[in-house]
């Protein structure tokens, strides 16, 4: 229990699961929400709703292809943690234009879940974002945790050692480390890199962070990796801002 909780309180490579629904179920609740008001299911004839507003919506065809279920659960209860950058689809205020759910039951939310994760069939590729104008880069390594660390490198010398650490590839005695994305460039004198390691989980983050205190024998030297100037991530993917970066 020591462990879970120093790990963040989730259990090794833990997910959120959403329960099992009925697929028919789910595309009635669609129906009775009024969600194809918004959203485009190719191939689905739904019955034509003149007492709603007919706004923009993402296309939801081929999305069980896309995302997670509970993906699709945090959409629907929290449908501003993830904007999707589309004309339309974010208000003035910067949040998502689509309405909560609050009578809508756990049955219900299961269920259409399933009817969401259903729709595998046809699609469009599609960007999306953690906040406001922001587009995920991609995460296809598996890792879910992630560890920033900013290395200031002083000279040419020091820059070449730190070069032929990554070669010799050190990094992979850590069980769990899976990916590292460097960005380089000039400070000063010498050389700033902001380097990005995603983990397969907490445990393998934490394990890691441990090793930062004591490393072993053929570990990393911490020259390079220290507990200075870094950040732990646990919100995957990284996404880049739109906003905040030019163009």
């Amino acid at each position: 229990m020591a462990a879970l909780h120093e790990a963040g309180g989730v259990p090794r490579g833990w997910r959120l699961t959403p329960p099992p629904g009925d697929v028919a179920a789910g595309r009635q609740v669609f129906v009775d929400f009024g969600c194809f008001s918004c959203h485009t299911v190719q191939s689905e004839q739904f019955p034509p709703r003149p007492d709603l507003q007919n706004q923009a919506g993402p296309d939801l065809t081929g999305m069980g292809s896309h995302h997670p279920a509970a993906y699709f659960v945090e959409s629907i209860m929290n449908p501003s943690a993830v904007l999707v950058d589309g004309p339309g689809y974010i208000g003035p205020d910067g949040r998502s234009i689509m309405p909560a759910y609050p009578e809508m039951t756990l049955s219900q939310l299961t269920n259409l879940v399933a009817y969401l994760q259903s729709l595998t069939t046809g699609g469009t590729d599609h960007t999306h974002s953690g906040g406001p104008g922001g587009t995920f880069l991609s995460n296809n390594t598996g890792a879910s945790s992630f560890f920033v660390q900013a290395y200031e490198v002083g000279t040419d010398a020091k820059l070449e050692e730190f070069a032929d650490w990554f070669e010799q590839e050190q990094f992979k005695a850590y069980d769990g480390l899976v990916s590292i994305d460097t960005y380089a460039g000039r400070l000063r004198e010498g050389y700033i890199l902001i380097c990005l390691f995603g983990f397969t989980d907490d445990f393998a983050l934490h394990r890691f962070l441990k090793g930062l205190e004591a490393p072993e024998k053929g570990r990393p030297s911490n020259d390079f990796v220290s507990p200075v100037n870094h950040y732990i991530l646990r919100s995957p993917p990284v996404y880049r801002d739109l906003i905040l970066s030019v163009p």
